[in-house]
Protein backbone atom coordinates (compact mmCIF):
# COMPACT_ATOMS: atom_id res chain seq x y z
CA UNK A 1 0.00 0.00 0.00
CA UNK A 2 1.28 3.60 -0.38
CA UNK A 3 0.41 7.06 1.07
CA UNK A 4 -2.33 9.32 -0.49
CA UNK A 5 -3.20 13.31 -0.19
CA UNK A 6 -7.04 13.03 -0.70
CA UNK A 7 -8.42 16.58 -2.22
CA UNK A 8 -9.55 18.42 0.58
CA UNK A 9 -12.71 19.57 -1.85
CA UNK A 10 -13.90 16.24 -1.52
CA UNK A 11 -13.41 15.42 1.95
CA UNK A 12 -15.65 18.47 2.91
CA UNK A 13 -18.19 17.13 0.24
CA UNK A 14 -18.59 13.56 2.11
CA UNK A 15 -18.67 15.56 5.23
CA UNK A 16 -22.31 15.97 4.84
CA UNK A 17 -23.04 12.60 4.50
CA UNK A 18 -21.50 10.90 7.67
CA UNK A 19 -20.04 12.62 10.86
CA UNK A 20 -17.18 9.97 10.94
CA UNK A 21 -15.69 11.37 7.35
CA UNK A 22 -12.06 13.15 9.18
CA UNK A 23 -11.04 16.66 8.19
CA UNK A 24 -7.83 16.70 7.05
CA UNK A 25 -7.53 20.76 7.82
CA UNK A 26 -4.44 21.02 10.02
CA UNK A 27 -2.56 24.13 8.97
CA UNK A 28 0.67 22.79 8.36
CA UNK A 29 0.19 19.29 9.24
CA UNK A 30 -0.17 17.01 6.39
CA UNK A 31 -3.31 14.28 7.06
CA UNK A 32 -2.13 11.44 4.46
CA UNK A 33 -4.47 8.40 3.52
CA UNK A 34 -3.42 4.97 3.29
CA UNK A 35 -4.53 2.65 0.71
CA UNK A 36 -5.93 0.63 -1.45
CA UNK A 37 -7.03 -1.38 1.32
CA UNK A 38 -10.40 -2.31 -0.33
CA UNK A 39 -11.67 -2.36 -3.82
CA UNK A 40 -15.98 -2.57 -4.15
CA UNK A 41 -16.62 -2.84 -7.72
CA UNK A 42 -15.43 0.32 -9.12
CA UNK A 43 -14.88 2.16 -5.48
CA UNK A 44 -10.93 2.04 -4.01
CA UNK A 45 -10.79 2.46 -0.17
CA UNK A 46 -8.71 4.72 1.84
CA UNK A 47 -8.23 4.92 5.37
CA UNK A 48 -6.21 8.32 7.36
CA UNK A 49 -3.62 7.68 9.26
CA UNK A 50 -3.87 9.02 12.85
CA UNK A 51 -0.92 10.15 15.75
CA UNK A 52 -0.81 7.84 18.37
CA UNK A 53 -2.36 8.94 21.44
CA UNK A 54 -2.15 8.34 25.27
CA UNK A 55 -5.35 6.37 25.29
CA UNK A 56 -4.44 3.97 22.18
CA UNK A 57 -1.51 2.38 24.29
CA UNK A 58 -4.47 0.57 26.78
CA UNK A 59 -6.34 -0.05 23.14
CA UNK A 60 -5.77 -3.25 21.77
CA UNK A 61 -6.65 -4.71 18.08
CA UNK A 62 -10.02 -4.40 16.60
CA UNK A 63 -11.75 -5.20 13.72
CA UNK A 64 -12.18 -1.76 13.27
CA UNK A 65 -8.85 -0.78 14.87
CA UNK A 66 -5.21 -1.04 14.09
CA UNK A 67 -2.14 -0.18 15.99
CA UNK A 68 1.11 0.30 14.07
CA UNK A 69 3.66 -0.30 16.90
CA UNK A 70 6.72 -1.46 16.62
CA UNK A 71 7.10 -5.72 17.87
CA UNK A 72 10.79 -4.99 18.82
CA UNK A 73 10.75 -1.29 20.77
CA UNK A 74 7.13 -1.49 21.45
CA UNK A 75 6.71 2.24 20.48
CA UNK A 76 3.60 3.19 18.93
CA UNK A 77 3.94 5.27 15.81
CA UNK A 78 0.23 5.65 15.02
CA UNK A 79 -3.17 4.32 14.55
CA UNK A 80 -5.70 3.28 11.79
CA UNK A 81 -9.34 3.87 12.15
CA UNK A 82 -10.46 1.69 9.86
CA UNK A 83 -13.90 2.63 10.64
CA UNK A 84 -13.18 5.58 9.12
CA UNK A 85 -12.27 4.54 5.75
CA UNK A 86 -14.04 5.89 2.80
CA UNK A 87 -13.98 5.57 -1.02
CA UNK A 88 -12.07 8.41 -3.23
CA UNK A 89 -12.43 8.24 -6.56
CA UNK A 90 -9.27 8.09 -8.47
CA UNK A 91 -9.47 11.92 -9.70
CA UNK A 92 -9.72 12.93 -5.93
CA UNK A 93 -6.29 11.71 -4.39
CA UNK A 94 -2.20 12.44 -5.39
CA UNK A 95 -0.30 9.65 -4.79
CA UNK A 96 2.80 10.84 -2.01
CA UNK A 97 6.00 10.99 -3.17
CA UNK A 98 8.64 11.11 -0.46
CA UNK A 99 11.13 13.99 -2.63
CA UNK A 100 7.96 15.68 -3.56
CA UNK A 101 6.20 15.94 0.25
CA UNK A 102 6.81 20.04 0.09
CA UNK A 103 4.14 20.61 -2.07
CA UNK A 104 1.77 19.25 0.58
CA UNK A 105 2.93 20.84 4.14
CA UNK A 106 5.59 22.93 5.08
CA UNK A 107 8.77 22.50 6.98
CA UNK A 108 10.59 24.82 8.97
CA UNK A 109 14.49 23.18 8.46
CA UNK A 110 15.96 20.75 6.34
CA UNK A 111 16.04 18.66 9.41
CA UNK A 112 12.09 18.84 10.17
CA UNK A 113 11.79 17.53 6.69
CA UNK A 114 14.31 14.70 6.83
CA UNK A 115 12.53 13.63 10.38
CA UNK A 116 9.06 13.60 8.95
CA UNK A 117 10.36 11.42 6.07
CA UNK A 118 11.75 8.80 8.14
CA UNK A 119 8.35 8.58 10.02
CA UNK A 120 6.79 7.99 6.90
CA UNK A 121 9.52 5.54 5.88
CA UNK A 122 9.14 3.73 9.04
CA UNK A 123 5.40 3.86 9.54
CA UNK A 124 4.82 2.35 6.22
CA UNK A 125 7.12 -0.25 6.78
CA UNK A 126 5.08 -1.57 9.90
CA UNK A 127 1.79 -0.97 7.19
CA UNK A 128 3.23 -3.39 4.54
CA UNK A 129 3.64 -5.98 7.41
CA UNK A 130 0.65 -6.32 8.17
CA UNK A 131 -1.01 -5.47 5.07
CA UNK A 132 -3.17 -8.85 4.17
CA UNK A 133 -4.31 -8.32 7.48
CA UNK A 134 -5.69 -4.83 7.08
CA UNK A 135 -7.11 -5.39 3.97
CA UNK A 136 -8.90 -8.89 5.44
CA UNK A 137 -10.20 -6.22 7.90
CA UNK A 138 -11.66 -3.75 5.80
CA UNK A 139 -13.41 -6.40 3.84
CA UNK A 140 -14.93 -8.10 6.83
CA UNK A 141 -15.78 -4.56 8.26
CA UNK A 142 -17.67 -3.60 5.27
CA UNK A 143 -19.58 -6.88 4.80
CA UNK A 144 -20.80 -6.92 8.93
CA UNK A 145 -21.75 -3.35 8.64
CA UNK A 146 -23.50 -4.10 5.56
CA UNK A 147 -25.04 -7.34 6.69
CA UNK A 148 -26.31 -5.21 10.15
CA UNK A 149 -26.66 -1.50 9.68
CA UNK A 150 -28.09 -0.87 13.02
CA UNK A 151 -25.23 -2.64 15.01
CA UNK A 152 -23.15 -1.16 17.63
CA UNK A 153 -19.98 -1.45 15.08
CA UNK A 154 -21.63 -0.41 11.79
CA UNK A 155 -23.16 2.71 14.29
CA UNK A 156 -19.00 4.50 14.68
CA UNK A 157 -18.14 3.33 11.34
CA UNK A 158 -19.02 5.69 8.02
CA UNK A 159 -21.92 4.45 6.24
CA UNK A 160 -20.15 3.03 3.20
CA UNK A 161 -23.32 3.09 0.77
CA UNK A 162 -24.36 6.16 1.32
CA UNK A 163 -20.78 7.44 0.83
CA UNK A 164 -20.44 5.21 -2.40
CA UNK A 165 -23.59 6.54 -4.08
CA UNK A 166 -22.39 10.17 -3.11
CA UNK A 167 -18.63 10.02 -4.48
CA UNK A 168 -20.35 8.14 -7.76
CA UNK A 169 -21.95 11.78 -8.07
CA UNK A 170 -18.82 13.71 -8.00
CA UNK A 171 -17.76 13.39 -12.03
CA UNK A 172 -22.02 14.76 -12.58
CA UNK A 173 -21.17 17.42 -10.22
CA UNK A 174 -17.78 18.24 -11.74
CA UNK A 175 -19.94 18.57 -15.44
CA UNK A 176 -22.24 20.37 -13.94
CA UNK A 177 -19.83 22.77 -12.48
CA UNK A 178 -18.49 23.22 -16.19
CA UNK A 179 -21.69 23.81 -17.48
CA UNK A 180 -22.61 26.81 -15.27
CA UNK A 181 -18.69 28.01 -16.02
CA UNK A 182 -19.25 27.56 -20.14
CA UNK A 183 -22.80 29.33 -19.68
CA UNK A 184 -21.83 32.29 -17.94
CA UNK A 185 -18.46 32.96 -20.41
CA UNK A 186 -20.67 32.51 -23.15
CA UNK A 187 -23.35 34.92 -21.66
CA UNK A 188 -20.33 37.35 -20.99
CA UNK A 189 -19.20 36.81 -24.37
CA UNK A 190 -22.55 36.98 -26.01
CA UNK A 191 -23.33 40.19 -24.04
CA UNK A 192 -19.76 41.73 -25.08
CA UNK A 193 -20.80 41.34 -28.92
CA UNK A 194 -23.68 42.54 -28.19
CA UNK A 195 -22.66 45.67 -26.32
CA UNK A 196 -19.99 46.16 -29.27
CA UNK A 197 -21.93 46.17 -32.11
CA UNK A 198 -25.61 47.59 -31.16
CA UNK A 199 -25.73 51.45 -32.77
CA UNK A 200 -26.79 52.59 -29.45
CA UNK A 201 -23.52 51.33 -26.89
CA UNK A 202 -21.51 52.01 -30.48
CA UNK A 203 -23.19 55.57 -29.91
CA UNK A 204 -22.21 55.95 -26.31
CA UNK A 205 -18.65 54.62 -26.66
CA UNK A 206 -18.50 57.82 -29.41
CA UNK A 207 -19.51 60.04 -27.34
CA UNK A 208 -17.27 59.32 -24.39
CA UNK A 209 -14.23 59.24 -26.07
CA UNK A 210 -15.07 62.41 -27.94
Amino acid sequence: MDWYVVDKKYINYLTQFGPCVGYVEYGERLKLHVGILLTIKDFHYYVPISSAKPKHQKMSNSLDFHKLQDKTTGYLYAVLNLNNMMPVPDNCLTQLKYNQVENFRSFHSDKEKTDYVYLLQKEKKLIDNVQDTLQNKALKLYQKCLAKPDSSLAARCCNFKVLEENAALIPIHKYILFLIYFLQTSIEFSSLIFYNNHPICQKQKNDITA
